[in-house]
């Protein structure tokens, strides 16, 4: 289950991830994505999950895909969360990924937010 942050504006788009997400729900996140990164050559990306989803298999066939394809069209990326793992990883994808990924703790999301948005990054 996904939500769309209402913070999401423009060129920046905020998903709060619950549970399981299904391949059809990130079909709909990927493509609105896409039609971001079409309308203004790039994104940045706000994820919160306040609990570690499980992706079906075919999903995370999908995710990787889309990382391939378009990571250079990302220009950072907040994962926003409550777990050691998803710390870790995104630490890990950060050194090794196009874009900037940081990780922030749940308590945090102001902060998350003012990093991803354009007017606080410069």
């Amino acid at each position: 289950m996904y939500e769309k942050l209402s913070r999401s504006e423009g060129e920046v788009l905020g998903y709060e991830i619950r549970e399981v997400l299904t391949e059809d729900q990130l079909d709909e996140i990927l493509t609105e994505i896409e039609e971001v990164i079409a309308d203004h050559g790039s994104v940045r990306l706000l994820v919160s999950m306040p609990s570690i989803p499980y992706p079906d298999v075919k999903a995370i066939d999908d995710d990787l895909g889309f990382w391939l394809r378009h990571s250079e069209n990302i220009d950072r990326y907040a994962v926003v969360g409550e777990s050691p793992l998803l710390e870790w990883s995104s630490k890990v994808a950060n050194r090794v990924s196009a874009p900037d990924i940081e990780y922030f703790e749940q308590a945090e999301i102001d902060a998350a937010w003012d990093w991803v948005e354009p007017e606080n990054s410069e």
